[in-house]
């Protein structure tokens, strides 16, 4: 069997879907190496893709010039799969492309634009209109459908009721980390006493604002010596964290940071006291699973995906209340026991994440989607 996997979406500085590549092409090969795997990835100058992942003898590559989702695979897609003779293929996003001749695998993170449209800028209609048509013909014509949370398969019901016979919940994986303290000097950031730490790309539907509404309380209502950092390159001319930054008197204590390495990530989460996510939407919701695997309590909505995957690991809030955002990161950070039950629980439940798992569910989807086919 030969196995194609897009995978050029995966730059280099590293996102959710780039994350989630990495995870599963690091572990998928091994599992059986009688099955040939061809990487479409994109030039080795743009392609986050480590190398150890095309060492396996049964791992080819093809290089693909096609930086981002782009309507620009639907021309040609269909002739590489051709000529590599592929017998299964799978996109890693919403927009499988048109004219595929055999097995689909299409794994689907989140539906935002779809139900949350004023999540996109304003300059974004006609992608918006490019996400809408190609999600409806993804969960149309993908032979089988993966979804990273019970939130996303709910969502997915909602396009196309009969979709779940052919969907598979698999969650994503983590890479288990030492939670040991980081040198100051490994931080991206000058400082020296408890921050609070965000990460992601600062997205309109990250609710970074409420965040920092809720950071303001904390300081000028209770007095905590307490920063926030936030990780993550901003979003096209999304401002308004910054303008709220401001506008709270916030802004000395708030530090806002561009794309992060891994190794600095590392050190934010070790340094970290809390992690919050106070996302009005999230398909999965990667710095849950990666605070937790550092030991880290963390405060996050409790709303859509993100319950699922916290557990009894970290307190929950109505996102759009920063009084209750701030009362919960309150008692994480002044409640000793409370704190360490939480940290407990957190590195219990990042085991639950692994990318074997994650690997060996996959390959069950491959062999579905063939057989489907065949």
């Amino acid at each position: 069997m030969h196995i194609v996997i897009d995978a050029h979406l995966a730059v280099k500085k590293i996102d959710g879907v780039a994350r989630y590549l990495i995870g599963l092409l690091s572990k998928l090969p091994r599992l059986d190496r009688s099955i040939r795997y061809t990487i479409l990835e994109l030039p080795k100058s743009q392609s986050g893709l480590p190398q150890k992942i095309f060492q396996d003898e049964n791992v080819d590559r093809v290089e693909l010039d096609l930086p981002g989702p782009s309507p620009r695979q639907h021309l040609f897609m269909s002739k590489i799969l051709n000529q590599l003779n592929a017998n299964v293929y799978h996109h890693p996003q919403y927009d499988l492309p048109i004219g595929l001749k055999l097995a689909t695998v299409a794994t689907i993170h989140d539906l935002k634009f779809l139900f949350y449209p004023q999540f996109l800028t304003r300059h974004s209609k006609l992608k918006s209109w490019y996400i809408k048509q190609s999600l409806k013909h993804t969960v149309k014509k993908a032979t089988q459908i993966i979804a990273v949370s019970q939130n996303t398969l709910s969502d997915l019901k909602q396009i196309s009721p009969t979709v779940e016979s052919r969907t598979k919940v698999i969650y994503h994986g983590v890479n288990q980390r030492s939670s040991g303290l980081q040198r100051n000097q490994n931080l991206p950031v000058d400082i020296s006493g408890d921050f609070i730490l965000f990460v992601g790309t600062r997205r309109p539907h990250k609710n970074i604002e409420g965040l920092i509404n809720a950071f303001s309380i904390l300081r000028t209502q209770h007095n905590l010596e307490v920063d926030l950092v936030i990780a993550g390159k901003a979003y096209s001319e999304h401002s308004l964290p910054e303008k709220t930054a401001k506008a709270t008197g916030m802004e000395r204590h708030t530090h806002f940071l561009d794309f992060v390495s891994d190794s600095e990530l590392e050190a934010l989460y070790s340094r970290a006291k809390v992690v919050a996510l106070p996302s009005f939407y999230e398909g999965f919701g990667f710095p849950l699973v990666e605070a937790m695997a550092h030991g880290k309590p963390v405060v996050a909505s409790n709303i859509t995906s993100i319950p699922e995957v916290v557990g009894e690991a970290g307190l929950l809030f109505d996102p759009n209340e920063p009084q209750d955002i701030a009362a919960k990161i309150l008692r994480v950070l002044t409640e000793p026991l409370l704190y360490n039950k939480l940290s407990q629980a957190a590195a219990k439940r990042a085991s639950a994440f692994e990318w074997d798992k994650v690997a060996e569910a996959t390959l069950e989807v491959y062999l579905a989607a063939a057989s489907r086919v065949a």
